[in-house]
């Protein structure tokens, strides 16, 4: 299951330049034929560009910190892999842009935000990075354990989110131990649980005001049904924001460290099927999890 890196160092990382085909045929209400659920998603990935860049930012500045070869490994592959993320999301939200949606308040957003973020010290920049990368792996982790979230999805989508998912939940570790190993102890965990606290409402609270806003520019605002079923969706039934909630606490424990999460057998079984049968130079989308439904 492990992938060598450039070093020879086996990390357990795989980056696999996939390339999709965001082809204008596909559906604008991709998920479940529903505007607010879909936008959710969307929010999401117009967050990926500039937030991937910072991660990496953050994480890359601390590599001569390294002594590790096997952590050095992970670093070099976690890199690569949220480069390709980056791409593959930027020419998702082109497609977005292309189907007529206005995201250019989110994107200034973020581009504001992101360059507010670089003022700040290194330390915290990493803190952050680690919190979101729970965050992330929370959110992949429920993609990839319940079969309900991407359900009644495209399966193009289904495939891209997977695939997002399943890479996220392979390095969910680098970056803290990144950050364990430049800044241990209780001022350590200190700053750490205080960037979760700026991260959490940053994205509980942050991602849904975005999908209100492409709601507002569809002229979906008032859409009553679409949003009764996106809040089930995020909090009822599967409730994928509730999942998120809840495991954000466990991040304040002083021992906490992302590997002590059990995947279940769902992520394993994804994991299993994508390392088995994938392979790591450049190719064009195929239908990546087709040997499972």
């Amino acid at each position: 299951m492990a992938s060598d890196s450039a070093s020879g160092v086996s990390t357990g990382i795989i980056p696999r330049n996939i390339h999709f085909e965001f082809e204008e045929n596909l559906p604008l209400d991709w998920h479940s034929n529903d505007p607010a659920i879909t936008h959710l998603y969307d929010a999401l990935s117009l967050t990926f560009p500039e937030g991937e860049k910072f991660f990496v930012d953050s994480v890359r500045h601390y590599a001569d910190r390294i002594d590790d070869p096997e952590l050095k490994a992970r670093v070099d592959d976690f890199i690569k892999q949220e480069s390709i993320h980056a791409r593959e999301h930027r020419s998702y939200n082109r497609l977005l842009a292309a189907h007529g949606v206005d995201t250019s308040f989110v994107d200034w957003l973020m581009n504001h935000g992101v360059a507010f973020m670089r003022k700040t010290p290194k330390k915290f920049q990493l803190a952050v990075t680690c919190a979101d990368e729970h965050l992330t792996a929370l959110f992949a982790e429920a993609i990839l354990s319940d079969p309900r979230i991407m359900k009644d999805a495209h399966p193009f989508y289904q495939d891209l989110w997977r695939w997002h998912a399943m890479e996220e939940e392979e390095h969910k570790s680098v970056a803290y131990d990144v950050y364990q190993t430049v800044s241990g102890g209780v001022g350590g965990y200190l700053l750490r649980v205080s960037a979760m606290l700026f991260v959490a409402q940053d994205i509980l609270i942050g991602i849904p005001l975005m999908q209100i806003h492409l709601m507002r520019k569809r002229g979906q605002l008032f859409n009553m049904k679409s949003w009764g079923r996106a809040f089930r969706h995020m909090w009822v039934a599967p409730g994928i924001w509730r999942r998120l909630c809840v495991g954000i606490l466990d991040y304040y424990r002083p021992g906490f460290h992302p590997s002590q999460r059990d995947p279940g057998p769902e992520v394993v079984k994804w994991r299993n099927l994508y390392v088995e049968t994938k392979k790591r130079e450049a190719m064009t989308h195929p239908q990546l999890f087709a040997a499972d439904g």
